[in-house]
């Protein structure tokens, strides 16, 4: 996998999954890894084991602060508000907060119809200050609407979310 760098083999907690030089995650057991293209840029694509649904995609970046923009945590900030897509009616259950070791987390969900296909689209960036730049990686869970709710994508998501919220940005 282009940009992607598995670390060890795959345990029953998954396996640790590096994308970029910039995160680090544990992916959930079983899960298929791929890169897709999308506007040219390599995005992670990652599958639970069938019968489950859904597609988990991650992208990253690093962004260094405009002179006037003042420092890098303001910078992430202000990207971490922009991600949770305050003036988007589509998107809901948006939070924005800071881990112990001072990482931001920002969370959305938004409700889509891409081709005539209702989706629930599940959202998170993970940043922080890193070689004076903000340093973040964006994951997104698609999952069809009428799975949405199901008490086993509900204990998936749980396990997903809780995966996200303990990546380390490198």
């Amino acid at each position: 996998m282009s940009g992607e760098r598995a670390q060890g083999g795959e345990t029953t907690e998954g396996r640790i999954i590096g994308w970029n030089d910039t995160v680090r995650f544990r992916l959930l057991p079983g899960w298929a890894a791929d890169v897709e293209e999308h506007e040219g840029q390599p995005v992670a694509t990652f599958r639970p084991p069938p019968p489950a649904g859904g597609t988990l995609r991650l992208v990253t970046d690093r962004v260094t602060p405009k002179p006037d923009a003042g420092n890098v945590a303001a910078t992430l900030q202000e990207m971490a508000l922009r991600f949770v897509r305050p003036q988007d009616s589509r998107a809901s259950d948006r939070s924005v907060e800071t881990r112990e070791d001072g990482a931001t987390v920002a969370q959305a969900m938004m409700m889509t119809d891409e081709d005539s296909r209702a989706e629930t689209h599940y959202l998170w960036l993970v940043g922080a200050a890193r070689d004076g730049r903000a340093a973040v990686a964006m994951f997104s869970f698609a999952l069809p609407a009428i799975l949405d709710g199901d008490e086993s994508c509900a204990a998936m998501l749980g396990r997903i979310d809780e995966a996200i919220r303990a990546a380390d940005i490198l």
